[in-house]
């Protein structure tokens, strides 16, 4: 098994995106497998790709070290992300209707 890595993610996509049902992007907090930061990037990359999102940025990429040192919403995606090393784990969609100008 790979170590736990954790990050927050921005994405954005086209209008007519079913995920984001219409806004014009989200920020969402990922876990996965990976053997280091930019294992994770690829592999968010990916996946988010897949749903057709784009990842404009990533914040906060950090490896599992102390669970304790993570708030509840982002260690409740680490037993997910431990028992398939195929998983993206994803917490909630904070979305947003706007880009900054």
């Amino acid at each position: 098994m790979n170590r736990i890595w954790v990050g927050m993610f921005t994405v954005t996509a086209p209008k007519g995106n079913q995920l984001l049902e219409g806004d014009a992007g989200a920020c969402v907090w990922i876990a996965a497998q990976a053997e280091d930061a930019a294992k994770l990037r690829t592999r968010v990359n990916f996946a988010l790709g897949e749903l057709g999102l784009a990842v404009v940025e990533e914040e906060y990429l950090q490896e599992v070290i102390d669970e304790d040192s993570l708030s509840e919403a982002v260690a409740a995606l680490i037993p997910q992300a431990r028992i398939d090393v195929e998983s993206v784990v994803c917490g909630t969609w904070h979305k947003f209707k706007f880009h900054d100008a």
